[in-house]
């Protein structure tokens, strides 16, 4: 491995991407006229986030929710990889006795916190650590076939009826969130059952989103912006007009363990 090789992995491992010849905001990676990190206002909450990126969304400069996610959320910090079984960190988190942790994933087995409170958290007295998977929902499902070490936690989702305001991006279905959508879910849904007293400070995570899309959506229609129209030949269109590929129709695009017989029952 040469220097270069090395510096590159080391910043994907910070999920800082690699830079050359650009001024970034050291906190969201964005450049000035990009950035809004003054308006962001962090909340706390009772409960912690692990959002657990993918190294492909750490590189990203222009829209990673995750990131944008992690500003918002004081209780939230950002671990990279594929495979977290070996990772020292979440191992150190499922052995801490001060935790519960939890995954956010949908699929079967998984508690819908649009029904119900979530029976574990009255009963224990250790404070709750959702564990969020980011990245594509190829790289998730990948990211959940490898780390045996999450097939175990107790999982949780959410009812999702609404379309997804990162119109910027086409999701696999229309109802497919982002990473900052699904963590203001889970807080909405936590808020609900009264495991969180937010009084709305959650919100600033979508109006976070809104501002990212915004400016995304500006950049795409200035025609000044030559190598942003390069980089998207076929221009920004509408949701509403998008038609989503056949193939996610028919696609399992959530991780089971009864499609990998070869995972054994780890």
């Amino acid at each position: 491995m040469n220097k270069q090789e090395y510096l590159i992995r080391k910043q994907a491992a910070l999920a800082i991407p690699p830079v050359v010849g650009r001024i970034l905001c050291v906190k969201c990676l964005r450049p000035p006229a990009g950035c809004f990190c003054d308006s962001i206002i962090p909340f706390d909450s009772q409960s912690e986030v692990r959002i657990l990126m993918h190294p492909k969304e750490a590189r990203k400069e222009k829209v990673g929710t995750g990131r944008m996610a992690n500003l918002c959320c004081k209780r939230s910090k950002i671990i990279v990889g594929v495979n977290f079984s070996q990772n020292v960190e979440v191992q150190k988190i499922l052995s801490d006795e001060q935790y519960l942790p939890i995954l956010l994933y949908p699929g079967e087995g998984a508690h819908n916190l649009s029904v119900a409170p979530l029976p574990l958290l009255p009963l224990s007295q250790k404070r709750p650590l959702f564990f969020v998977i980011d990245g594509t929902w190829p790289c998730a499902k990948t990211m959940m076939r490898e780390s045996a070490i999450l097939h175990s936690l107790p999982r949780v989702s959410f009812d999702v009826s609404q379309v997804s305001r990162f119109s910027i991006k086409q999701q696999p279905v229309s109802n497919c969130l982002s990473t900052i959508e699904s963590i203001f879910e889970l807080f909405n849904c936590l808020d609900k059952w009264k495991h969180e007293r937010l009084e709305g400070r959650h919100h600033i995570l979508l109006s976070t989103l809104d501002k990212l899309v915004q400016f995304q959506i500006a950049c795409a229609l200035d025609p000044s912006k030559k190598s942003y129209r390069t980089a998207r030949t076929n221009g920004y269109k509408d949701p509403s007009k998008r038609s989503y590929p056949k193939k996610w129709q028919e696609r399992k695009i959530c991780f089971e363990k009864k499609n990998y017989p070869t995972l054994g029952n780890t």
